[in-house]
């Protein structure tokens, strides 16, 4: 998994103690790629995020567009070489997409939007059923929630679609456009209102 942690842990955990699985129920060295550039770009984007401003306009889409340049960096890998499951191929393209990864939860974080974890629909499809305001008219939260969740669905058919017909590394393109996109609203997002200059985007 490139973005879901939980996943990889657990994996990682089988393979320390059942090495045998390793090449038939995950492959360990795609696992430590995956979470160690994870942790290692949500710490970066993390701390950095606190020196300059996690609402600063400029370093939104400075992120953004280094995580878009990663994922599509992961597809030009696969167009170049192919899809490859194991070997230093799959380590990069599960490296670039791990790193994008990392870096979008934790800007989606340091955002405060809990609402959207941009990583895994477990949270927000409990916080949808437990909401106490489900149907109230006005419920910001909840709104948000569900349009993620429906984002996620509809993409990932769309996705499953686009593998089918004609391969992974165009899936992954489509997907680092739809982060240059988001890049690119950023520079058009309105600058919040009544919040101190460190918190709002300039």
């Amino acid at each position: 998994f490139a973005s879901n942690q939980t996943g990889n842990t657990v994996f990682l955990c089988l393979a320390l103690i059942m090495p045998q699985l390793n090449g038939e129920s995950f492959i360990t060295s795609n696992i430590g790629m995956a979470l160690g550039l994870f942790l290692g770009a949500g710490w970066l984007t993390g701390q950095l995020s606190h020196i300059i401003g996690a609402r600063k306009r400029w370093w939104l889409i400075l992120c953004n567009f280094v995580q878009s340049c990663f994922v599509l960096g992961a597809a030009g890998i696969q167009y170049r070489y192919g899809v490859e499951d194991r070997g230093s191929t799959a380590l990069a393209v599960v490296g670039l997409l791990a790193f994008a990864a990392g870096s979008q939860v934790v800007q989606s974080r340091s955002l405060a939007m809990t609402e959207i974890s941009t990583a895994m629909a477990t949270a927000a499809w409990v916080d949808l059923l437990i909401d106490q305001k489900l149907f109230a008219p006005k419920n910001r939260p909840r709104t948000r929630r569900i349009a993620f969740l429906v984002s996620l669905v509809v993409g990932s058919l769309i996705g499953a679609v686009i593998y089918r017909e004609v391969g992974s590394a165009t899936v992954i393109v489509v997907s680092g456009a739809g982060k240059l996109l988001v890049t690119v609203l950023y520079a058009f997002s309105p600058a919040e209102k009544n919040q101190n200059e460190c918190s709002s985007p300039v």
